[in-house]
């Protein structure tokens, strides 16, 4: 017996030896209408850390990854961009996939370290990032780099960043990981969310032919009109003058919840029957809340910003200008806690670098519906083209055996939920309806889930594999499984499915539930 094991340990350390000797001697890949500037590989031994399991939505701790650790940057002649990609390739039992990871905000990859890289590559996948020739600062806004002179954006950089170098992290991975293992991924997935759901969006749309299966969730689609949409809730407290503070905003979701909490049968703190939901945030004015050592008390005012934030953008006619939102959401993200060390948000760096070309912009000079309307109709002008990603044909992805699954948080408080559906809708439109769709484009809601990870909802935690299954057994998922924080299960249907109660079994074992045309019985 310890011959064996000393044997087996023996064959393990060659098989590593072997891999870093060939890790050290890659060519750099080809990439068609760029060239590379820098190129290099390298073996990484006992790599561990925390790292963020994306299939689970929390962080669990790795130890003793041995990878191949590829960087490599290059530029596109005649647009003065530098574009970096990272990958890790494991040593030994590589399972034949590579997956690509997406970004978040104006970052387009999520960083390729220990904590982005550790969970798929110990799972045995090819990994691999990018940046999109980065357009963040070094303190997370949006670099005023990206304005190149008055009045003139680098659009060169935000191609890159809205799908050019997408597409090359596919001819990247791909000839890397046959240079390294002596052939190609036998199957390629992307795996993102919001940025990262949008730009798996964008590779189907675009590049049909680079993945095999797409996870992309709570896509932030529609990216011009969402990025107003995202400030639309500061804006609002601006044109009323009068702030919203996070203990009253808080005090919105409790009561939005106690009041349609068991609109779907079950009393668990979720709301699921969003559509169902007729919360009046005018029925708390008067509440006393508590709010740090002391109490607030909810006044009109607060009810009316609220009410307006629910509604999403308007123009001064009325005319709905973006997507509501759905009762139960957290506002943290749309309303951001005041800290003088806080970089620039999302949408306060669109509105003044993007828009209005200026990094002075005073933000707080943006109060009119009319102005509102102005940066929209800018945006969706001079970006839907390179970012919107709305283009509804998805044939070429379909016909070329893709699998695209979407799940979207029904708590999400920064992409509304409506907006995901609407695309979804309208590719029925124009692809043969629900039942042809779903043959290569699946989307599942999950109610009380926030933007991509959080909330009091059921984690939608096997939607990967999942996808897996789907592109390499020919198993489209109908459903898709979580767990409370309480404990109790919940399965989530494909839409426009819901899980309904069946009224008799136990509520917190999802096989008391079936998926139904609505909650009624």
């Amino acid at each position: 017996m310890r011959f064996l094991i000393s044997c087996s340990a023996l064959l393990a350390s060659v098989g590593l030896a072997h891999g870093a000797v060939k890790c050290g001697h890659l060519d750099p890949p080809d990439v068609p209408g760029a060239q590379i500037v820098t190129f290099s590989s390298s073996a990484l031994y006992n790599v561990s850390g925390v790292s963020f399991d994306t299939g689970a939505g929390k962080l669990s701790a790795i130890s003793d990854l041995n990878v191949c650790a590829v960087n490599l940057t290059l530029t596109h002649p005649g647009v003065g961009d530098t574009v970096g990609f990272r990958l890790w390739l494991p040593l030994k039992n590589w399972n034949q996939r590579f997956v690509a990871s997406g970004g978040g905000g104006y970052s387009t990859g999520s960083g390729g370290t220990v904590f982005d890289f550790g969970i798929p590559t110990q799972q045995g996948f090819a990994v691999g990032t990018t940046d999109g020739s980065n357009l963040l600062d070094s303190s997370g806004s949006l670099t005023e780099e990206m304005i190149l002179e008055p009045g003139t954006i680098d659009l060169g950089r935000f191609t890159d960043f809205s799908s050019r170098a997408l597409h090359e992290l596919a001819v990247v991975a791909k000839a890397v990981t046959r240079s390294f293992y002596g052939r190609k991924p036998k199957y390629s997935y992307w795996n993102g969310c919001s940025t990262g759901g949008r730009q798996g969006y964008m590779m189907a749309q675009q590049y049909p032919g680079d993945f095999d299966g797409i996870l992309a969730n709570a896509p932030a689609l529609n990216y011009p009109g969402l990025l107003i949409n995202l400030g639309w809730a500061e804006f609002t407290m601006r044109r009323l003058n009068h702030t919203v503070s996070q203990c009253v905003l808080n005090a919105f979701v409790q009561a939005a919840v106690q009041a349609c909490d068991d609109l779907d049968g079950v009393v668990d703190g979720v709301i699921a029957n969003t559509g169902g939901c007729q919360f009046d945030p005018r029925s708390i004015v008067g509440h006393q809340i508590p709010c740090g050592s002391g109490q607030e008390t909810v006044v009109a005012e607060d009810a009316a910003v609220v009410a307006l934030i629910m509604e999403g953008p308007k123009s001064p006619r009325g005319t709905p200008l973006f997507y509501p939102s759905e009762w139960g959401m957290n506002y943290t993200f749309v309303v951001p806690p005041d800290s003088p060390t806080s970089p620039r948000t999302l949408w306060d760096d669109w509105v003044s670098i993007l828009v209005n070309k200026d990094s002075s912009y005073d933000i707080n000079a943006y109060t009119e519906l009319e102005q509102l309307v102005d940066f929209l109709t800018i945006s969706y002008r001079e970006y839907d083209g390179m970012i919107g990603t709305n283009n509804l044909d998805l044939g070429a992805f379909r016909d070329r055996g893709g699998k695209l699954l979407t799940w979207h948080g029904l708590a999400d408080g920064a992409i509304p939920p409506a907006n995901t559906i609407d695309y979804r809708q309208r590719v029925e439109r124009v692809m043969g309806g629900n039942a042809r769709v779903n043959e290569f484009y699946r989307l599942f809601l999950a109610p009380g889930i926030a933007h991509c990870f959080g909330g009091i909802g059921a984690f939608p935690r096997d939607a990967f594999e999942a996808l897996i299954k789907w592109v390499e057994e020919d198993q489209p998922p109908s459903e898709l499984h979580g767990t409370l924080p309480s404990g109790g299960k919940r399965k989530h249907c494909l839409y426009p499915l819901v899980a309904q109660y069946d009224g008799e079994g136990d509520p917190d074992d999802d096989a008391s539930y079936v998926c139904a045309e609505g909650f009624e019985q």
